[in-house]
């Protein structure tokens, strides 16, 4: 039953966020979105903070267990990778109180990546490194499995930062690119020919 609560009460903050933004939000948007009373949810969080902390944490851990359970579903190999970075672009462009909060509050929203980044990355890196670290251009020493998730991290919270107004096109985009840089491993281009020298009297 507390559970219940807390996760209703998670619930209501989130349909709070996406409906009211963050700067004029408070207690009582909170409770109208739980359906609860002020007194309930004072017994669960101490203050406003405390809800959207946890709300973060919450949303944190669905993306993670979604990811995991995608790229468990999907063929091994490079597929994987590409499972993960569609999912990660359509979840946050289609997440409501993320949306809402990048229009009506986007210094905060900067703040609060800058902060988090590298938790993010390395929460991140969890699920990626053991992927990539079968993949040709870490196998072949171009790049550290590390490296090409803090490349992919930044890429994706670049395509929240400026999302494209067509749908799916941002998830498209880094999958052709992830396909074009492994692509240049799968077929290496061949050797050029020299060009033959001149004998003397400009005869070949």
């Amino acid at each position: 039953m507390l559970e219940s609560t807390r996760e209703r009460i998670l619930d209501g903050a989130a349909a709070a966020v996406a409906l009211h933004g963050l700067a004029k939000l408070d207690m009582a948007d909170v409770c109208a979105g739980a359906g609860l009373s002020r007194g309930t949810i004072y017994r669960h969080f101490p203050n406003r903070d405390a809800i959207l902390a946890a709300l973060a944490e919450r949303e944190g851990l669905r993306l993670k267990e979604r990811m995991l359970a995608a790229i468990a579903d999907a063929p091994a190999g490079q597929e994987r990778i590409l499972v993960a970075l569609r999912l990660f672009v359509e979840h946050v462009n289609e997440h409501p109180a993320l949306q809402r909060l990048l229009e009506t509050d986007p210094a905060l929203v900067l703040r609060e990546l800058r902060a988090r980044f590298d938790a993010l990355r390395a929460e991140f890196a969890q699920v990626l490194v053991p992927l990539l670290r079968r993949v040709d251009l870490v196998r072949h020493e171009i790049v550290t499995a590390e490296q090409l998730v803090d490349w992919m991290m930044r890429l994706m919270v670049s395509a929240f930062l400026f999302p494209d107004p067509r749908p799916g096109e941002t998830a498209r985009s880094l999958t052709a690119l992830y396909r074009s840089l492994s692509a240049e491993l799968a077929a290496p281009a061949k050797p050029r020919r020299r060009p033959a020298r001149r004998r003397a009297g400009g005869k070949r």
